[in-house]
């Protein structure tokens, strides 16, 4: 009976997850995640001063959260120094790099390479964050519990508006689809 249980559990979560590859390798994602018309779960992280910051739901301003495995890495980096440069005018944007890395070593990140456009947030207090973002690798294990390479845009209502998942965790996500998705969502924010 357990055997049958163990299963059908796998057999439930491969069908409700996403599959993307890290080198190659395939790695499964928690979940299918949200898609655009969703609601964004609001969630709690930490920032690089260790305060809580609210992530997601309704605010007054465009959200952009891009989870990413982790700082330490080449494409990560690329990453966020890409998006400070990316968004350093756009006032009517708040960006959120989220990781599992803790706030000590994103703060020696963000200072080491003259972050300040991005907010980098470390989510590793509660793992169920990600999770209904569909965001956490869940196979293989060694990999298991980091975040696959994902980013989602919020309006200012707080719906889902955009989404991009990296389908080769280790590439860089298209930077000009992301920043033609927020000039495009800007343009049909009304003031409430």
């Amino acid at each position: 009976m357990k055997k049958i249980f163990i299963a059908l559990t796998l057999l439930v979560s491969v069908t409700f997850a996403t599959t993307v590859a890290f080198n190659g390798l395939k790695v499964t994602l928690n979940s299918d995640g949200l898609k655009v018309g969703d609601n964004a779960p609001a969630f709690t992280a930490t920032t690089i001063n260790f305060e809580e910051t609210v992530i997601g739901g309704k605010k007054d301003k465009i959200q952009v959260l891009a989870f990413v495995p982790s700082l330490d890495t080449n494409t990560c980096e690329l990453e966020t120094i890409a998006f400070n440069k990316k968004i350093e005018n756009m006032d009517n944007i708040h960006f959120s790099i989220i990781s599992k890395d803790l706030p000590f070593a994103q703060k020696n990140f963000c200072g080491n390479h003259g972050i300040k456009n991005v907010q980098t947030v470390s989510d590793y207090k509660n793992t169920n964050n990600a999770k209904r973002y569909g965001t956490t690798i869940s196979a293989p294990v060694f990999l298991e519990g980091f975040f696959g390479r994902v980013v989602y845009i919020i309006d200012t209502k707080g719906k889902i508006a955009y989404v991009q998942v990296v389908q080769e965790i280790a590439d860089e996500p298209d930077y000009a689809a992301i920043m033609r998705a927020i000039r495009s969502i800007d343009r049909h924010v009304k003031p409430e």
